[in-house]
């Protein structure tokens, strides 16, 4: 049957309508066949939300899946804390808000020694910046050495094309004397910038009661900081340790097998570390907090775009309306939508920003429509597809946060682009993909005029 036969025999039993600036598409009728595929959970996450497999790193990781059941039900209903120590460009605070379960209601203390990175910060509410500032075994004053962010004419460090700038309390001693290049690291901005006692300040500026997420990456600072926090027990105030240890680092006083001494002493006597990586928008326990959806719509990675037969052999139509960032458009054409008695099976595909802005208008549309997702936000066309698959992964689950805080879960994804790699990362998230058929108006062939609009 011709598309535009099929178009006319609904209109004429069902009033059919324009879509103006979005995309209809046929699809499956079982895959958007009523609003009731949608499933809601509690914005909090049900212990079903979380369970799932853990990555396979050994015994190490599927402990921490256990401690962390356990240490989300003793999170609630207290503050909770992110200590970011070794702020950078602000990596880790994004990485946290967008991903983190809950990572909305934290208050982050993000400390820095670079006051040139300062500016990245500004966008975050609910933060507080101490810069700058070096987290230290003690307060005082020390020389700081960084290297900058990117510009053009910065070249490589260490052979790399490094995007983020770095700094260290412990610069190589032929970094220091290197006052012109600043040595392999380009560590040629130093300043004196005051150090506090970690260890103290956490005990006044935090409670035993509250949940404290600790993440310490500080170029080699750490032995002398952990060390300290062990002899008085700062580790009860904290309940998960998330960082980087610096082996590699030269750190006075310290050789190789004294690091690898307090490294066990912190495992056994304070919190196993796990490893965070704020510019490559990944944490160690990302897919344990993150698992698999279960009870999908459509199987997870299998990308629907055909029309498929009923049981009397007639192709069914579906529509599937691509929501952009325009609140006001969006609303007038669902309103429409909703005010139609049609039953053509209908589903809304938002981004994780648009649920963010507009969270209540997208509580009210999931109680008449199906709700699907779209990324995080949206990109220049063929954008999205051509990142790294952990860019990928984090603006997917992104956009899931998002839905979550709105206690709605979705399983159905329309990609920009079905690359191997997004059909990769949605079915590791659970997601089944849609793509139309058909779109309207059209994204390609000849510019939209009166004839070709309404045919």
């Amino acid at each position: 049957m011709r598309l535009s036969t099929l178009f006319r025999r609904v209109a004429l039993g069902r009033g059919i309508f324009v879509l103006v600036g979005f995309a209809a598409g046929i699809l499956s009728s079982y895959l958007l066949k009523t609003p009731t595929t949608q499933q809601v959970v509690s914005p909090r996450r049900s212990a079903s939300w979380l369970r799932g497999p853990a990555r396979q790193h050994g015994d190490k990781i599927a402990s921490q899946n256990k401690r962390f059941m356990g240490d989300l039900a003793q999170a609630r209903g207290k503050r909770k804390v992110l200590l970011d120590c070794g702020g950078n460009v602000a990596s880790t605070v994004q990485l946290f808000r967008e991903t983190y379960p809950d990572g909305k209601n934290y208050i982050i203390h993000s400390f820095e020694l670079d006051d040139r990175l300062a500016p990245y910060f500004a966008p975050y509410s609910n933060h507080v910046l101490h810069c700058p500032t070096a987290v230290s075994n003690k307060d005082g004053n020390m020389t700081a050495y960084a290297e900058s962010a990117w510009s053009p004419e910065k070249g490589k460090t260490s052979g790399t094309d490094m995007q983020w700038g770095g700094g260290t309390l412990y610069a190589l001693k032929k970094e220091i004397q290197d006052n012109i290049t600043g040595g392999s690291r380009k560590l040629t901005y130093r300043r004196t910038v005051p150090t506090v006692d970690l260890s103290r300040w956490i005990k006044e500026n935090t409670d035993v009661d509250d949940y404290v997420i600790f993440k310490l990456d500080v170029e080699g600072a750490e032995y002398d900081i952990l060390t300290k926090m062990l002899k008085e027990d700062t580790f009860r105030w904290i309940d998960k340790y998330y960082g980087e240890y610096h082996g590699w680092q030269t750190v006075a006083g310290w050789n190789k097998a004294d690091k690898a001494q307090l490294i066990e002493e912190v495992e056994a006597k304070g919190k196993p570390l796990l490893r965070w990586t704020g510019e490559r928008r990944t944490y160690e326990d990302f897919d344990v907090l993150h698992p698999k959806l279960v009870g999908s719509v459509g199987k997870p990675g299998v990308v629907y775009s055909n029309c498929l037969g009923s049981a009397q052999k007639r192709p069914k139509l579906a529509l599937v309306v691509e929501v952009g960032m325009n609140a006001k458009a969006a609303r007038k054409l669902v309103t429409t939508l909703a005010a139609h008695t049609s039953n053509i099976p209908l589903a809304l595909f938002v981004y994780g920003d648009f649920v963010e802005l507009f969270q209540q208008q997208v509580k009210e549309w999931a109680e008449m429509f199906t709700i699907g997702m779209r990324e995080s936000q949206p990109f220049p066309p063929g954008h999205f597809a051509r990142q790294a698959p952990g860019w990928i992964r984090f603006s997917i689950v992104s956009a899931m946060e998002r839905l979550c805080d709105a206690g709605l879960q979705s399983t159905l994804y329309l990609a920009e682009n079905t690359t191997k790699m997004v059909i990769n990362v949605a079915k590791s998230r659970g997601l089944s993909l849609v793509q139309p058929t058909a779109r309207f108006p059209p994204t390609e062939e000849t510019p939209l005029t009166e004839k070709s609009y309404y045919h």
